[in-house]
């Protein structure tokens, strides 16, 4: 097989992988109502169905690096797949089954999330940039359809049945990754000793007691926290402004598609500091509109124009966020430590989001207040995001 095709085969490989990052998660809130029927959940059961999967991601991430030493990157992918693949089956018809299948969702899913950016930096680090864009772009694109489709495909043909084909995709991804080979079949074109001379020390340093790591770590925690808070709440706010149901779920769907070509493009415009200075300054200005036309207004087409802008927004930083793990790693195994840490002190961060804006907007009763606290939040999250840019750029050639 010639160097193109296997390029082009790990690039679908990628988008394959990505798929299932987000499908068995985005997929339970619109049929949510459904399942808490069928098993008589109470309000506070359901809510654990949706931090369940954020809870692994924070308490598991850090333990995939020692699978990925221990196993190899493609064998632990392989295993999570399967793992995720099982879940989604066990999550249908017994109550215990669909906590316990839940749990195996969230520990698949954060071995996934720690894997691939592994296996790119193993497998095609000078293409990086590229792939981590496909990689976000899958996640946005396909967690759209899904979002959009859950509730007719489950009216049709049941719930049960919708759940279990979230297992499909894990399969499809499942033996792709059988058929890449053992190990790296193309000579890495960055590797430690490129930037030696800037990488000397931090190289020799812990992962762990690196700055700029912590710091990405609370950038992607903060980012996460806003997503999964605009996740769990849009629909709600979309409807105290006097939408339908059926109109605030449409709009959902739009805040989460829209964000797919600038997952991709993202990574790809941010080679220059100059262009990523100005990235950040356009996510800040993202978050203020987007957040404030969402606190002031309730014209329907400017609400759409807030689902849009928010979109982006958060695709172009979580983009941002998993791109500077394989920025900040010289090889799959760094690449496997700095991933765990981050996603466990990351996600973390980002599971107290839904419940405590829930809790806040219970007490204030409204959710313009609200979304002021969220608004502040972003403008820390940029400013972090300033200082880990201008920490990166002085130790690493690449930007």
């Amino acid at each position: 097989m010639n160097t193109k095709r296997q390029g082009i085969n790990f690039t679908f490989e990628v988008f394959l992988l990505a798929a299932n990052l987000r499908l068995a998660i985005i997929g339970i809130p619109p049929i949510v109502t459904k399942i808490q029927s069928y098993f008589q959940l109470t309000t506070a059961q359901t809510g654990v169905l949706t931090t369940i999967p954020l809870l692994c991601f924070g308490f598991l991430s850090a333990t995939t690096a020692p699978i990925i030493r221990k196993l190899g990157t493609k064998r632990t992918i392989e295993y999570a797949l399967l793992m995720l693949a099982i879940a989604n089956l066990l999550r249908t018809y017994v109550n215990w089954g669909m906590f316990l299948g839940t749990i195996f969702v969230g520990a698949g899913i954060t071995m996934l999330n720690v894997s691939l950016p592994a296996l790119i930096v193993e497998r095609h680090p000078e293409q990086s940039t590229k792939l981590n864009g496909v990689y976000t772009a899958s996640i946005n694109l396909l967690s759209a359809i899904v979002g959009g489709i859950a509730v007719p495909v489950a009216n049709a043909i049941g719930w049960q049945f919708t759940v279990q084909l979230f297992s499909i995709p894990a399969l499809i991804a499942f033996l792709g990754t059988l058929m890449l080979p053992h190990q790296a079949t193309r000579p890495r074109k960055r590797t430690a000793t490129d930037h030696q001379e800037v990488t000397g020390k931090a190289a020799a340093t812990p992962i762990w007691k690196r700055g700029h790591v912590w710091l990405l770590a609370i950038f992607m925690g903060l980012q996460s926290l806003i997503f999964y808070t605009i996740v769990a709440w849009l629909p709600s706010v979309l409807t105290s402004h006097g939408l339908s149901a059926t109109t605030a779920g449409l709009l959902f769907s739009i805040f989460q598609i829209i964000g797919a070509p600038f997952a991709y493009l993202v990574p790809r415009a941010t080679t220059k500091a100059s262009n990523l200075k100005l990235l950040m300054v356009s996510l800040l200005i993202g978050y203020l509109s987007g957040i404030g036309i969402l606190i002031m207004f309730n014209a329907t087409w400017l609400l759409i124009l807030a689902c849009i802008i928010v979109g982006i927004t958060t695709a172009s930083i979580f983009t941002l966020s998993l791109s500077m793990i394989t920025t900040i790693s010289t090889t799959p195994q760094e690449a496997g430590s700095v991933g765990g840490i981050v996603q466990s002190i990351g996600y973390l961060i980002a599971s107290v989001g839904p419940t405590m804006f829930g809790v806040i907007e219970s007490t204030l009763g409204n959710w313009s207040q609200t979304l002021i606290i969220l608004i502040t939040i972003s403008i820390i999250n940029i400013l972090v995001g300033f200082v880990l840019i201008k920490i990166v750029q002085k130790n690493h050639f690449v930007y």
